[in-house]
């Protein structure tokens, strides 16, 4: 499964930490081991806290022993609150929000553990000014396992205890009736809203939840014979530029149906800017092969004498690919390997080594690793949790739909009118057209549910991930032909 709200456009799945977003695309685990795992795990709700990180004593102690993070007596009273509310989650001194997010279970242990805890260090810092409103944050986390039915447990406890949902990180969020259905304080089925650092389809068109990638076109489209995807190719437009007739393969993850209609429009809008398709030119691959499974690839790419090589699967899947190009004596012959957000993590070039230097790879929000003192935010969100080494993309993409929330909310205080989930959804349906999580994103227009054409593209050079375009950290490449639009079928 892939990471922020996915939709349309960049991503990567398995056992990974990506960044490149699709909706809203930034993750890990295939569709056969959520299956799996289904059918091995209790249905029943869990809250157990998400497992203490071992780098350091601030990452461990963010992640504490209970379920929710809640704030002291005295701190609830500092602060009276201005306008009234009445709703599930919320009271005169509180306001609850619930984050589901896959963290123990037996494939990924761990996997969204910092997801839970960037939303934690949120709320802690926001009690520390005043809370929203006068209103102490709470959070109250609940593991989805990678298991549907927990997954469903979840959104039920959610519907019932919280005023929102921020940060959601569970790839086996599919079922979408009690999360649409779900009753506010009077008994109407108004819904939760739903901010999520990644969905899946049907989630991902789902109208009461929001991400930082467009799919707005392809949802309105989706049941035409050929559907509308607007997908992010400023990397390619870069690459092909600084490479002048570039050609190779692209390969598309096969352990969920879903990833090939999510993944080929991008390959395809990647070939019409100037990449010539080698052979097929896209090729399904599961995520999990081992290396020797992949040298027919590789024979492809010796045989056509490729300069090209777009891996969207795993991590470890372009970790091998490398390592079995260099066996065979083609990686230097390709000038441009490209991978999914997910690869850009320290864990990427440590698995790799030397092998995998020069792999690029294109993100929808600044790249921590050579940003973090770039802005103040970000700086004192990895510095809360104990730092880099307890962050990754799948905890700021959390955190960034954490800074959404707690804008919306600002805005409807702003009315004066009563806080409440439907005042929530109008704020969040009409007048977030231009957020920027105070510039960890480029300016994106989550009402209209459209993608950014902001990006930053990255190389792993020497072991350490750099920027390569634009260079200087803090700002976004945001043309306006960063995004592609294009009609095809997808069989």
């Amino acid at each position: 499964m892939r990471p922020i709200s996915e939709g349309p456009g960049r991503g990567g799945t398995g056992r990974r930490i990506p960044t490149r977003k699709r909706f809203a695309g930034i993750a890990v685990a295939a569709a056969a081991a959520v299956l799996l795992v289904a059918g091995c795990s209790s249905s029943s709700s869990t809250t157990s806290s998400p497992a203490a990180s071992s780098a350091s004593p601030a990452a461990s102690a963010s992640t504490g022993t209970s379920a929710s993070t809640s704030p002291s007596a005295s701190q609830s009273a500092s602060t009276a609150a201005t306008v009234p509310a009445s709703d599930v989650g919320i009271t005169a001194t509180t306001i609850k929000v619930g984050i589901i997010a896959d963290v123990n279970n037996p494939l990924v242990p761990g996997l969204f553990k910092d997801s839970v805890n960037a939303v934690k260090a949120w709320a802690s810092e926001v009690n520390a000014n005043g809370g929203l409103d006068g209103r102490q944050v709470q959070v109250d986390f609940c593991d989805s396992q990678l298991n549907p039915n927990a997954t469903t447990s979840c959104v039920i406890k959610a519907c019932q205890s919280d005023f929102a949902l921020v940060g959601t990180s569970a790839n086996a969020l599919v079922d979408l009736a009690d999360l649409d259905g779900c009753k506010n304080a009077a008994g109407k089925a108004v819904g939760i809203a739903n901010l999520a650092a990644f969905a899946f389809v049907p989630a991902v068109c789902d109208p009461d939840t929001y991400g930082i990638g467009g799919v707005n076109s392809y949802c309105k489209t989706a049941k035409e014979a050929t559907p509308t995807y607007d997908v992010p190719v400023g990397d390619t437009r870069y690459l092909v530029a600084h490479n002048p007739g570039l050609h190779g393969i692209w390969m598309y993850d096969t352990d969920d149906p879903t990833f090939k209609l999510t993944e080929v429009p991008l390959f395809q809008a990647e070939s019409n800017i100037g990449i010539k398709k080698d052979g097929q030119g896209f090729y399904p691959l599961s995520g999990g092969v081992p290396q020797s499974a992949l040298t027919p690839f590789i024979q492809q790419i010796k045989a056509s004498g490729s300069t090209f090589v777009y891996d969207d699967t795993t991590t470890a899947s372009m970790v091998l690919l490398r390592k079995e190009a260099a066996l065979q004596g083609v990686n230097n012959q390709v000038k441009v390997w490209e991978c999914n957000s997910g690869c850009y993590d320290p864990s990427f070039a440590q698995m790799g080594g030397a092998t995998v230097n020069g792999t690029y790879a294109s993100l929808l929000e600044l790249p921590y690793l050579s940003d973090q003192k770039a802005n103040p935010d970000l700086d004192k969100l990895i510095t809360d949790l104990g730092g880099a080494s307890n962050f990754n993309n799948n905890a700021f993409g959390s955190f960034v739909m954490a800074k959404l929330f707690q804008d919306a909310v600002q805005k409807e205080i702003a009315t004066g009118q009563p806080l409440n989930r439907a005042s929530l959804f109008t704020v969040l349906n009409n007048d977030e057209h231009s957020f920027n999580a105070s510039g960890l994103i480029g300016a994106t227009d989550i009402s209209g549910h459209l993608g950014s054409n902001c990006q930053v593209l990255v190389q792993l050079q020497n072991g350490t991930w750099n920027r390569v375009d634009p260079v200087k950290p803090g700002t976004f490449d945001c043309s306006p032909s960063n995004v592609s639009t294009l009609k095809m079928a997808v069989s």
